[in-house]
């Protein structure tokens, strides 16, 4: 079984409608099935996401799984609407610095938590079979949304993380602690700090549509 997970609602509809999951799973969260196939709406922030991994990962046992969603870019090169498939995830809101830690480091010793690489691969090959524009990168993952320019600025430079979102290094600290693997995939929105171009809800439901073509397309490969 492939697991998919996405934070919003309208993501999480578009994958059920693209993997044709309609079946209905009694859970603490939006949770919809189909043959080989579970989709998962976890909720927005990282307690939400960690929960709802965690969760599918112990009852369901699948042999897989992607989260899928949206981030803001914190590279400028980025437009709207490209694909980042995350090597790896930071917790940049994450500050043990005064007990010795590194940035974004962890209490398990870790900072950086990484996708799958043979996943990712995967979704790569589905990108370039849509003919989606992506990059490979770092996705930094917080409790709250950027708002200001030099702060984003900061993030990517302390980190590398080419984008900003608000569940992705949860997710994969959970995969990782469960020995699981997943990958992270995220459609860029406009500049984090920025002021956005386009309404949020039109960007949300044309980035949410990619997701669940690539969703479909991830099963192919």
């Amino acid at each position: 079984m492939t697991a998919f997970f996405a934070a919003e609602p309208e993501e999480a509809e578009a994958l059920r409608e693209a993997l044709g999951a309609g079946e209905v799973l009694e859970a603490p969260f939006p949770l919809h099935r189909a043959p080989g196939v579970l989709v998962a709406e976890t909720g927005v922030g990282k307690v939400a996401a960690a929960s709802a991994v965690a969760y599918v990962l112990a009852r369901f046992a699948p042999k897989e799984s992607f989260f899928l969603g949206v981030a803001g870019a914190l590279d400028p090169s980025l437009k709207a609407l490209d694909l980042l498939l995350a090597e790896r995830a930071v917790q940049w809101d994450v500050d043990l610095t005064p007990f010795g830690r590194e940035p974004g480091e962890t209490a398990f010793g870790v900072r950086f938590f990484p996708s799958d690489p043979f996943l990712l691969e995967r979704a790569q090959r589905a990108a370039e079979g849509l003919g989606f524009p992506f990059r490979r990168g770092v996705v930094a993952t917080g409790d709250r949304f950027l708002a200001d320019r030099e702060e984003a600025r900061r993030l990517a430079q302390l980190h590398g993380a080419q984008a900003v979102e608000m569940e992705g290094a949860a997710a994969l600290m959970v995969a990782w602690r469960f020995g699981h693997p997943m990958a992270l995939v995220r459609a860029v929105t406009d500049g984090a700090g920025e002021e956005a171009e386009r309404d949020f809800q039109a960007f949300l439901r044309e980035a949410s549509r990619r997701l669940g073509l690539l969703a479909q397309a991830l099963l192919a490969y």
